[in-house]
């Protein structure tokens, strides 16, 4: 039970303010310095610009005046016992914008993996084609594998990035935006944002339905999970799909509570959204039908909120997905190849048959750890022997989205992500029921001094090692990720080994070279052309990753052709990765024969 804290900030024994009339003066020549350093530029501090940049010494005054009015208006505790008192009263905040910090920090450290180069599959693609509908000015994505609302997150992040430094020179027009320029922003606004935002909907969702505390271990645990670290670094729809259908659960566990029209039609808008960031987010409907038939029972047909949910949802789409009318036959298209490929066709190298326990292995081994996969079991049987109205609502997401990707026929590790933020939850249930039980037995074993440190010790405790393993794999994936990678250093060994004006024939995901030095032919990839096509164009090196010519089994016929590359163009260098020193892909540059060559 919470105790009530009297708010006696008007009380002035209670803090401490400096003393009128100094502090009302203090504060005047604060304001008015501050106001001169803004107007003139910080031009009134550079005397002291020997020893520190004006930039960052005006950021300072303005900060310590900021600092010392928030100072005389609301005061400072008398003693330790008044600041430990006032810690208590906003701990929660305080928690959870620690919580939020570290998950900031986290998805925002690992997201340089690679740079300049790209070893993610899709991503040069796509971001390629994001910038092609800035320059063209056509906003319709004419590619509708992933529905278009993480194209338009990603499109504003770009601008703001693009209008924030075009007055520092880096450019005068939207046409000199390279893709190299914005694969971190891509990043940083499909996969930072959307992944640092879900932590914070995970506390409020976890706090909906169990409580303060557990809603703080369930943010905590997501926050350091390293499976949702891992997706929230790419530029892809994951993290924006477990940031929306989040939101959607959140909205309509809502209206389960407190019902009205508008709250239903919220929830559709919700939901549509969560379709425009990925088409399977549109599963998310079946928790609000069931929150219609709970609230409403027989009469469910007979009031508007279905409908309006519905329209909402309609509404929400055509949001994230403006032009889908429009491109109506190639939407239906995409959207049929999707489906057909993942239930009934499969993709060559990432196979899956069984995939409830692949994927369950996968959070095992990297994704969340053991403790808290075998926690959010344990609060998942726990919470379906409590079963309630808004516990059945709130269950239905994740059961049915894991079922049905464990039926498909594919085996992707970001799929299952969805499920992260409820499985959080379940696991600090878990740790909350069992933190009341341990100090239970713990104060019937202790002497009465003992007693009150118990339930803190245990709950300390068993945090600690629910956050352990994904805390330690968080770290260690983001220290692995901003190592050196093989584009870089092949890129170095290149320019000290090859002449300016040497013509190399690069595929994706190798490496980038300076187009002023040498001579470039890009392709998606290097087979894509016979050799005789690249000596008629005087390309003298080809440059071929292994996340291109290593993607599928001896068998499939792109691994074929590669190995029929090799055997024509002798190899010059060859660059691995090496554990604890160089990450990426394995590059290798080959030499384009000079006499004409039969090529099958």
């Amino acid at each position: 039970m919470t105790r009530e804290h009297p708010d006696r900030s008007d009380d002035p024994n209670y803090r401490w303010f400096p003393r009128e009339p100094w502090a009302h003066w203090i504060q005047w020549l604060l304001l008015l310095f501050s106001t001169f350093t803004i107007l003139t530029n910080a031009y009134v501090l550079r005397f002291a610009e020997d020893l520190v940049s004006r930039k960052v010494l005006a950021y300072a005054v303005v900060a310590v005046t900021g600092a010392w009015m928030f100072l005389r208006r609301y005061g400072a505790p008398r003693s330790g016992a008044q600041a430990l008192d006032l810690l208590r009263r906003y701990s929660t905040p305080l928690l959870l914008g620690l919580i939020v910090a570290i998950a900031f920090g986290l998805r925002l450290w690992g997201i340089s993996y690679g740079l300049p180069q790209s070893y993610i599959p899709d991503e040069y693609d796509n971001v390629h084609a994001q910038l092609q509908m800035l320059k063209r000015g056509d906003l319709n994505p004419h590619w509708w594998f992933h529905p278009s609302l993480r194209t338009y997150l990603v499109l504003v992040t770009y601008l703001v990035v693009f209008f924030i430094k075009v007055p520092t020179g880096a450019w005068s027009s939207v046409h000199q935006l390279t893709v190299e320029d914005m694969l971190y922003w891509g990043r940083f606004g499909a996969g930072v944002l959307p992944g640092t935002a879900v932590v914070l909907v995970t506390f409020f969702l976890g706090r909906r339905l169990f409580g303060t505390g557990v809603g703080l271990i369930a943010a905590a645990l997501l926050a350091v999970s390293p499976g949702a670290v891992d997706v929230s670094q790419y530029n892809k729809p994951d993290a924006l799909l477990v940031l929306m259908t989040a939101v959607s659960v959140l909205a309509i566990m809502s209206y389960l509570d407190q019902g009205g029209r508008s709250r239903a039609w919220v929830c559709g808008i919700a939901i549509g959204l969560t379709a425009a960031a990925k088409y399977n987010g549109a599963l998310v409907l079946l928790p609000f039908l069931l929150a219609v038939l709970l609230r409403r029972g027989t009469r469910s047909l007979a009031t508007p909120d279905l409908y309006l949910g519905a329209a909402g949802s309609i509404a929400g789409f055509l949001v994230g997905c403006p032009f889908f009318i429009a491109d109506l036959p190639r939407f239906l298209d995409h959207v049929a190849d999707g489906l057909w490929a993942y239930g009934y066709l499969g993709h060559a190298g990432a196979e899956g048959v069984d995939n409830w326990y692949t994927h369950a292995r996968y959070t095992t081994l990297f994704g969340m750890g053991l403790v808290p996969l075998w926690a959010g079991v344990a609060g998942l049987a726990l919470v379906l022997y409590r079963l309630d109205p808004p516990s059945t609502v709130f269950l239905t997401f994740p059961v049915l989205y894991y079922s049905y990707y464990s039926s498909q026929r594919m085996n992707f590790p970001g799929n299952l992500i969805p499920v992260y933020p409820f499985l959080a939850i379940l696991s600090a249930y878990t740790v909350h029921q069992l933190t009341s039980v341990l100090a239970r037995l713990v104060r019937e074993r202790v002497g009465a001094p003992a007693r009150r440190l118990a339930e803190p010790m245990v709950l300390t405790g068993l945090v600690v090692a629910t956050l352990w393993f994904p805390l330690n794999m968080a770290l260690r994936h983001n220290r692995e990720s901003t190592l050196p990678d093989t584009g870089t250093y092949a890129a170095e060994w290149i320019k000290g080994h090859f002449p300016a004006g040497t013509h190399f024939g690069v595929e994706r995901h190798t490496v980038v070279l300076d187009p002023n030095r040498f001579q470039i032919s890009m392709e998606p990839r290097i087979i894509n052309r016979a050799v005789r096509d690249y000596q008629a164009e005087k390309v003298e090196y080809l440059i071929v990753s292994s996340i291109v010519y290593q993607r599928y089994g001896s068998e499939h016929r792109q691994t074929q052709n590669y190995q029929k590359l090799f055997n024509i163009c002798p190899q010059v260098a060859e660059f691995r990765p090496e554990e604890g020193r160089l990450v990426g892909p394995t590059l290798r540059i080959l030499r384009v024969p000079a006499e004409p060559v039969r090529q099958e």
